[in-house]
């Protein structure tokens, strides 16, 4: 054992550097105490230090650093370059190579006339089509969404058997990635898919169906996949809620002879409604954003991501000014998504007065 750490450690600068670290240490702490602690205090030393100098209140912000530069370079940083696309045009995602174009995009993305031909502008149909292809998901979605969430969890609060195992059943498609989702339903959704060849073979049907692109079926089963994949996240937090409720309270109107369903609407719903409208805005802003499951699956209609997603040139060829409008685009749904956190602050705080 001796030998081959001398070997891999041969010619190697890392032992006289380790050495010199924890000299610097105990130089400059000079620990007390057991050898066992010294040796941590030796090791870590940089860290004591910094905890010496800040204080005990300011630590725990220095450790918020290292999170706060994560965040700023994968938050703020795109915001800012998102914001510099949508006001500059061009196919260049170089700033140098792209030219000011103040609220033209924003022209290209809405106004019935081209602004750079003068003729008919067509941006503006494909972007207000995406817009209600997203609002008819959304408001079908979205109620869905918390009246199933809530069932679910009104029955899982109850004390019924293998209830542990029935909440991981409904929360394991969250732990799912989207696109296995999406390709996982395909396969069950597709003309030759699972489900047209059980219906068949019921005799309910005579002939196969592609149900994510007939115009009939797809909505319907965006929003049933959509729904499924995210119940569990919804369903766990109005779980949380219902047993936030004091049993005492039950206990109380059981005494009283009240039915279950007087319970449910006099009880339950009202102590439950801060939480239902969390639920309702964080289950409003993903509708909004919905993408990758409804990409996965290749259904007809395009939401707003998508539409995005498809303008900027990430799919498909980029044009001449796809990148500005794109993001444009991105900031107004944006500025929707900001308007809803909002709302919910002010109905939050309203509810707790």
């Amino acid at each position: 054992m001796h030998d081959a750490l001398v070997a891999a450690f041969a010619g190697s600068s890392w032992p006289l550097a380790l050495l010199i670290y924890l000299l610097i240490g105990w130089a400059i702490l000079r620990p007390t105490g057991p050898f066992w602690g010294r040796l941590a205090t030796v090791v870590g030393w940089p860290v004591e230090m910094v905890q010496r100098l800040s204080g005990a209140t300011g630590l725990p912000y220095i450790f918020l650093i290292p999170n706060m530069i994560v965040f700023g370079l994968f938050t703020f940083a795109p915001l800012f370059i998102n914001m510099g696309f949508s006001v500059t045009e061009g196919q260049s995602i170089n700033f140098a190579d792209r030219a000011w174009a103040g609220d033209d995009n924003l022209q290209r993305l809405l106004s019935e006339t081209q602004i750079d031909t003068g003729g008919e502008n067509r941006e503006d149909d494909k972007f207000m089509a995406a817009v209600y292809d997203t609002a008819i998901f959304v408001i079908f979605q979205v109620p869905i969404m918390i009246v199933v969430a809530l069932m679910t969890a009104l029955a899982l609060n109850r004390d019924i058997k293998g209830r542990g195992l029935w909440r991981a059943v409904f929360f394991y498609p969250v732990m799912l990635s989207p696109v296995v989702v999406g390709f996982l339903w395909t396969l069950i959704l597709k003309r030759q898919g699972a489900l047209s060849q059980t219906l068949i073979n019921w005799g309910w049907i005579s002939e196969p169906i592609q149900w994510l692109t007939d115009p009939s079926w797809t909505m319907f089963w965006s929003v049933f996949v959509y729904t499924w994949a995210h119940l569990g996240f919804y369903m766990l937090i109005l779980l949380a809620g219902l047993q936030a409720i004091p049993r005492d309270v039950y206990e109380a109107a059981e005494m009283d002879g009240t039915p279950a369903w007087r319970q449910l609407t006099r009880i339950t719903i009202p102590l439950l409604a801060p939480t239902l409208l969390v639920v309702t805005v964080l289950s409003l802003i993903k509708a909004v954003q919905a993408f990758e499951e409804l990409y996965a699956m290749s259904v007809r209609w395009i939401s707003l991501v998508s539409y995005i997603f498809d303008t900027s040139g990430l799919r498909g060829q980029p044009t001449a000014n796809g990148l500005g409008i794109a993001a444009t685009a991105s900031l107004l749904v944006a500025v929707v998504l900001i308007i809803l956190s909002l709302l919910q602050v002010y109905l939050s705080s309203r509810a707790n007065k």
